[in-house]
């Protein structure tokens, strides 16, 4: 039944690229109104919706006009003016993921990792020595509701992982089955390098760049951030890890913290000293300016290892297997009567 009001929304979506809201959009059951034709909004409200139903909940989703947290900060306040029931809010999409969480499991790209904490890595204070992350509980973001940490501690459990994986991978076979864009790429392309070798210009490919191997250059030109690793002579045998056919079987979930910063992540040592440091699972940059407006969960499919080899490949079906995950997951969550 198409919803009477906009009270009568409960779940917010919220996504920072287009990709995303597409792969959510696909998981809809129903598409009741776009950009606020039907329901309107309230006159202090500038964001963009779409509104559909998703199982038994009827969702907003939420476009970001660029990948920042004041951004998504600012979606997030604007919305319940408009939305004044919303009771959970999803921040679904793609994301850099640490090639092996902190308890030694294996993250593979296409895979869903989903949060229990956030870690805001860029809030802090640049001290003479050294950056030093603010720890002041007035100044990081809080735990998740109890509600949403009951949920993931039933999906944590093994019953509850596979059964939610199987689901997950249901809705995915769906939607790719409407629209071949969501197909996994080859399983060959997802591999890992060695932490502290560098996505450059290589050997002779282009001498022309100051930082190109054996020219003592250290950095990263603008241009090869750009090219894939084969146009620039990466050598395999930087290569740390291959996926093999025999790990195609389906994607999996991990529930941890996430790294969240307005700087995208793009640094394998980095990477690993703050998965080391801070015991993150994943990377993205808009999660934490919505974490503390209502209760929230950010949901997201790894696309590539947050090293300076990204590239996006991956990036269509990381969307899908996040958008799905996001769907499976509000098949799970039951609104908090509020009243007495």
């Amino acid at each position: 039944m198409r919803p009477n009001s906009r009270t009568d929304f409960t779940v917010a979506i919220i996504c920072a690229l287009t990709l995303e809201a597409e792969a959510i959009e696909e998981t809809f059951d129903e598409v009741f109104d776009r950009l606020s034709k039907v329901y309107g909004k309230h006159p202090k409200d500038r964001n963009a919706y779409i509104n559909g139903r998703i199982g038994a909940h009827n969702v907003v989703l939420a476009y970001l006009p660029d990948k920042a947290k004041r951004t998504a900060a600012s979606v997030a306040t604007s919305l319940p003016f408009s939305y004044p029931n919303i009771g959970i809010g999803l921040v679904v999409g793609i994301c850099g993921g640490a090639p092996r969480s902190p308890s030694n499991e294996q993250i593979f790209l296409g895979d869903v990792v989903m949060s229990d904490a956030v870690v805001e890595y860029d809030s802090g204070v640049q001290l003479p020595g050294g950056f030093q992350r603010a720890t002041d509980i007035n100044l990081v973001p809080g735990r998740p509701s109890r509600e949403i940490r009951n949920l993931l501690a039933g999906l944590r459990a093994i019953g509850g992982r596979r059964e939610f994986q199987d689901q997950i991978s249901q809705h995915l076979h769906k939607i790719q089955q409407r629209n071949e864009k969501w197909r996994r790429p080859c399983f060959t392309d997802d591999i890992v390098f060695n932490a502290s070798y560098h996505h450059k210009h290589h050997k002779l490919i282009s001498a022309k760049c100051p930082h190109v191997s054996g020219n003592g250059g250290h950095g990263i030109c603008e241009g090869a951030m750009s090219k894939i690793c084969a146009d620039l002579g990466c050598d395999d045998n930087e290569i740390s890890r291959r996926r093999h056919h025999t790990e195609l079987d389906s994607m999996s979930i991990h529930i941890g913290a996430i790294a969240s910063a307005d700087t995208e992540m793009r640094s394998g040592e980095h990477r690993d000293r703050l998965v080391s440091s801070e015991r993150v699972i994943g990377f993205e940059t808009i999660g934490a300016g919505v974490w503390d407006i209502f209760p929230c969960i950010i949901i997201k499919g790894v696309c590539d290892y947050a090293d300076s080899h990204k590239n996006n490949t991956w990036q269509a079906y990381a969307a899908a297997t996040g958008s799905c995950a996001a769907k499976s997951f509000l098949e799970y969550w039951r609104p908090v009567a509020t009243g007495p």
